[in-house]
């Protein structure tokens, strides 16, 4: 069961924080005491009790505190907890999974212009030129792909956003119905015949860039499954899914949505 959700949109301007998430890390707490580490780029990490006690009271008051704390609760000599910590920490960093206030490095830092300037014209004129529905999805989708691997999740999702706010959303109703399904049946098209990989982020992002230009409101959800550890990322407006299967998309708990 999980009990907590934590993420980072953006990196913190302050300088009391000495420890924050990357903006495509979301931290999972769950029931049992230990978490689970997702990183948008793909990867599952799974956190041990101690080791999420750790990172959580170093999120939230810093590392010296962290160490006193857990080292008085566990009855630990609190030099060894400072010096397991402080390799915890680091690995994480390696990994991309934690950044630091000292250093400000994250796998993915800078800033959205270049992003904007890459994006923002290809997805107007695929919206604008491209008449066919199965063949917008399929310039979607590449678009898609690339934006994730040369941005992010963070930066392509923001940018996207961006680029669609001149479209009207409303909240789908009955009527809609249909719509919804000829979207869902070309994105789906789209995907089979693609000639790169796409994988659920591209279709969902895709999906969700189609129902806004048709004036539809529409989220990204990200949804995990504890056991085994799994993520899944799927389109939903209203209550219709879009471009993936609705069974599967159940079988995730939602963590976060745009």
């Amino acid at each position: 069961m999980i009990t907590g959700i934590q993420t980072c949109p953006a990196l913190p301007m302050e300088p009391t924080v000495e420890y924050f998430l990357p903006p495509d890390v979301i931290l999972v707490t769950v029931a049992d005491g230990s978490a689970r580490l997702l990183d948008m780029a793909g990867s599952f990490h799974a956190v041990p009790k101690i080791g999420a006690r750790m990172l959580e009271e170093t999120l939230t008051s810093g590392a010296a505190a962290a160490a006193a704390r857990v080292a008085d609760d566990y009855g630990v000599a609190r030099q060894q907890v400072q010096s397991d910590l402080a390799v915890f920490l680091r690995d994480l960093e390696n990994q991309g999974l934690l950044c630091n206030q000292r250093s400000r490095r994250g796998r993915r830092s800078g800033g959205f212009g270049p992003v904007r300037l890459l994006l923002q014209p290809s997805l107007h004129a695929a919206h604008r030129l491209l008449q066919s529905p199965q063949t917008k999805a399929r310039a979607l989708l590449g678009l898609a792909r690339l934006s994730f691997a040369l941005f992010g999740w963070t930066r392509t999702v923001a940018v996207w956003q961006e680029a669609h706010a001149h479209f009207p959303a409303r909240q789908t109703d009955e009527q809609d119905a249909e719509a919804l399904q000829a979207l869902n049946i070309a994105v789906t098209a789209a995907a089979a015949s693609h000639p790169v990989f796409v994988a659920c982020k591209e279709r969902a992002l895709c999906s969700w860039s189609l129902a806004r230009a048709a004036g539809l409101h529409a989220e990204l959800v990200v949804g995990i499954d504890l056991f085994p550890i799994a993520a899944h990322c799927w389109c939903e407006a209203g209550t219709q899914t879009l471009g993936d299967e609705r069974e599967h998309c159940n079988s995730f708990t939602p963590v976060a949505r745009w």
